[in-house]
């Protein structure tokens, strides 16, 4: 796993997680967090996906997006927003 840091509210980082895989993590560690996706902002295609979760301390919601970068492995972005 490669972990970019790129300020205090945005982590990059690749997995071999698949699409699918990453997006059920996702839902299953921040459900028990206490978080709520907004599932209106949900998208998700053949090699992306976006969510979108409320509940962080901080106010901000937490947006998780995947890109397939086509050799095996997906990039995860997690960025705390106004959004």
């Amino acid at each position: 796993i490669n972990v970019i840091s790129m300020g205090s509210d945005v982590l990059n980082f690749q997995t071999k997680l698949s699409l699918d895989e990453g997006m059920s993590f996702y839902r299953d560690e921040f459900g028990k967090l206490g978080y709520t996706e907004r599932d209106i902002l949900t998208v998700t295609s053949s090699t992306t996906f976006s969510m979108v979760f409320d509940g962080h301390k901080s106010g901000k919601a937490i947006a998780v997006q995947g890109v397939d970068l086509g050799d095996g492995t997906i990039n995860i972005s997690i960025t705390l927003s106004d959004i």
